[in-house]
């Protein structure tokens, strides 16, 4: 009985330290630093040329793969052109239980260029409709916490486009187009926000914060209602 009861009190002191070694850093104090941290610092376009995301002078060239359609015996090739950041804020989403940045693009015209590569010259840009993104304009990239070299950052959970992608022609053919945007989106974005310099800079923004609550090293990190919860 007694080994029995030094067994027990072993556990339970076991189990009150490993509960002492998590720290909870509470939701809001999160969406502030990265709006401290990122937003000011944060720019993006959408361009088959030239688009690129920038995070704290570090630029990353990327390119949204064109949408091809074939609807009248010549293929349609569908790119974003020239859509420049507007806006950006990190705020917490209580449905998905994440974190969420809002990415808001300027809406001055069509953002989705149509060209027709199989026409003659003259009408290469005339015979495809463009699309026009109307407002609100927003990339939502809901993100979630993960262990990154033994501290925290963030990647991609879910993305979603807000706004109506308008082409003004046949029905069922704009709705294959937008979709097929919207999915070459969300795998961009995903394959953007989840690779190794990325997931640096968040991890370099937050640190601070980390430091700022004794957590020096992370071995498990989750998101709670109200709260971030590390465990060394």
């Amino acid at each position: 009985m007694k080994n029995l009861l030094t067994v027990f009190m072993l556990s339970l002191l076991a189990s009150i330290s490993m509960s002492a070694q998590c720290i909870d850093i509470d939701t809001k104090s999160i969406i502030n630093y990265l709006n401290k941290e990122i937003k000011p610092s944060l720019d993006m376009k959408l361009d088959k040329n030239d688009g690129f995301l920038a995070i704290k002078g570090r630029r990353q060239n990327f390119s949204v793969p064109k949408v091809t359609v074939s609807p009248l015996a010549r293929d349609w090739d569908y790119n974003f052109e020239n859509v420049r950041r507007m806006d950006s804020n990190f705020f917490y989403d209580s449905k998905k239980n994440a974190i969420a940045l809002d990415i808001k693009f300027e809406n001055d015209g069509p953002e989705i260029k149509g060209t027709c590569p199989g026409c003659i010259k003259a009408s290469r840009d005339s015979r495809a409709p463009d699309i026009d993104w109307e407002s609100p304009n927003i990339l939502r990239i809901f993100l979630k916490p993960i262990i990154y070299q033994n501290s925290v950052s963030f990647e991609v959970s879910d993305i979603t486009m807000l706004g109506k992608l308008n082409g003004n022609f046949m029905a069922d053919l704009i709705f294959k187009i937008t979709k097929d945007i919207e999915k070459a989106v969300k795998l961009e974005m995903i394959a953007l926000f989840g690779n190794g310099e990325t997931q640096r800079l968040f991890n370099d923004a937050i640190k601070p914060l980390l430091n700022e609550k004794k957590v020096s090293r992370s071995t498990s990190v989750t998101m709670a209602s109200s709260s971030l919860r590390v465990c060394k």
